[in-house]
Parts: C-alpha cells; sequence; structure tokens
C-alpha cells in the first residue's frame, strides 16, 4: 500500500503567517474583542482563518523571488505585519475614542466624575457614560454592518500592501496622526447636546443665587443637574446615533485612504 504523500508549499506559509500576524493585531484591538473575556486562542483562530483563506490568492499574485525564507526578511516582514495591523485597528478604534471621550465629558458636566467603575476587562477605571456610549457605539457597528467593511478593508490591504513587497507604513502613521484630531471633534459633537443643556442650568442657578441668596445651590443644584443632565442624555441619543452612523458610514473612506497612504 503506497503511502501518502504531503507537498508544503512554504512559501504560501510564510504568507499565511505573515497576514496571521497582520490580523492577529487588528483582532486585538477590534470592540468587544480587546477585553480580557475574549480567550487569546478565540483571536487566534479568527486571525489564522481570515489568514489561510485569503493567502492562496495573495501567494499566487506574488513573484516566487519576492518571498525570503531567510530569517533577517522573516523578522522584518512580521514587524511589518504587525505594524500594518495596528494601523488598521487604530483607524477602527477613532470611532470608539470618539465616543468615549464624548461620554467622558458628558459624565463630568453631569457630575458622574466621582462614580467611575472599575472594569475588570480593561483593568482600569472608565465612565458610567462613557461605557453606555461605548456599548450603542459597539452596536451600531454591527447592526449598520460596519464590520463588512473592516473584512473589506483586511482583503484591500493584502492588495495594497502585500507581504513581502515594499511598501511605508510611516505614511500610514502620519496619515493616522491627523486623523486623530476628528476624534475631539466627533466627541464635542456628541457631548454638545448635554453641555449646553447643563451649561443654561448653571447659568439659572447663577441668576437665582442673585435673587434668592439665603437657598444653597449646591445642595439643590447638584440633584438638579444630574437629573436634567441624565433627560438630555436619553433625549439626545438620536442625535448620537446620526452622528456615531455617519463616523462609521465614512470609515471605509479613512481605511481606503490609510492604505493609499502606507503604498
Amino acid at each position: 500500500m503506497n503511502g501518502v504523500q504531503f507537498q508544503l508549499d512554504m512559501h504560501q506559509l510564510a504568507v499565511t503567517a505573515a497576514l496571521a500576524v497582520r490580523f492577529g493585531v487588528l483582532a486585538a484591538t477590534l470592540p468587544l474583542l480587546d477585553v480580557r473575556s475574549v480567550p487569546f486562542l478565540w483571536r487566534f483562530a479568527l486571525a489564522v482563518s481570515f489568514a489561510a483563506a485569503l493567502a492562496p490568492g495573495i501567494a499566487a499574485g506574488l513573484p516566487a523571488a519576492d518571498v525570503s525564507l531567510a530569517w533577517p526578511a522573516l523578522v522584518m516582514e512580521a514587524l511589518r505585519s504587525l505594524i500594518i495591523g495596528a494601523l488598521l485597528g487604530f483607524t477602527v478604534n477613532l470611532v470608539f475614542t470618539a465616543v468615549r471621550y464624548a461620554g467622558a465629558i458628558a459624565g463630568m458636566q453631569i457630575g458622574f466624575a466621582i462614580v467611575n467603575s472599575f472594569d475588570p476587562m480593561s483593568n482600569s477605571q472608565i465612565s458610567v457614560i462613557s461605557q453606555m456610549y461605548y456599548l450603542l457605539a459597539v452596536l451600531l457597528f454591527f447592526v449598520t454592518g460596519a464590520h463588512q467593511i473592516l473584512v473589506a478593508a483586511m482583503y484591500q490591504s493584502c492588495l495594497a500592501v502585500p507581504p513581502f513587497t515594499p511598501g511605508d507604513p510611516t505614511g500610514g502613521a502620519w496619515y493616522l496622526l491627523r486623523e486623530f484630531g476628528t476624534v475631539f471633534v466627533m466627541g464635542l459633537k456628541i457631548a454638545a447636546p448635554v453641555v449646553l443643556v447643563l451649561l443654561l442650568v448653571s447659568a439659572s442657578f447663577g441668576v437665582i443665587v442673585k435673587t434668592v441668596p439665603q437657598l444653597n445651590v449646591l445642595v439643590v443644584g447638584f440633584p438638579i443637574k444630574i437629573g436634567v443632565g441624565l433627560i438630555t442624555v436619553g433625549l439626545s441619543l438620536v442625535f448620537f446615533r446620526q452622528v456615531a452612523v455617519g463616523a462609521m458610514g465614512g470609515l471605509q473612506n479613512q481605511l481606503a485612504e490609510l492604505l493609499l497612504a502606507m503604498k
């Protein structure tokens, strides 16, 4: 009985490993996957699955001479893939960073800065409003199909910046640095209703103090600001949805410009 022989394509295996590193870093920074409750093995399996699915087509388009199996070339490609995956992940997280920033501003204006809770998933103190905004943004991310844009960007990154080919990840880093300014603009835009309403409430308290000096504004005003702030947060969720969905809709253009900057 003849034995079964297996042939291993080392070039395709090297491309698969490079893509697995790229997608592994991306999976480690995605929303809901960047918490400690998600096992490392799940992230690794997700990255390897995408890499194994895309590697045959990508390896077929690469000249065999470009795929070097020398250790220095493999290490440099691993570092390069790590940087590319991190840049893709940071670009996706711009929206969620802006949402958390908006929640921190709104919580501080309401008076929830002293009631931050401990998050065992991230091992840090988080704002209650920030966490609520973040979870709503994650739900919108999947409901609106923005995760499909991310999957398409993973494939486009293999075409724009294939493994073992010359590229310039620093160009993507400079682009991401410029785009980081949009985090503050979007965060202030989301938190604007709460900030403006509570500013008017504080101004009205100033008038009350002048007219009724016997009234202790600190005792009376604190629960009023909390109540008005929470009502404003609830009423502004429609506006929150519009801003968040609009930002997620522009994610495709941001990822395309990032890949173009890395070419």
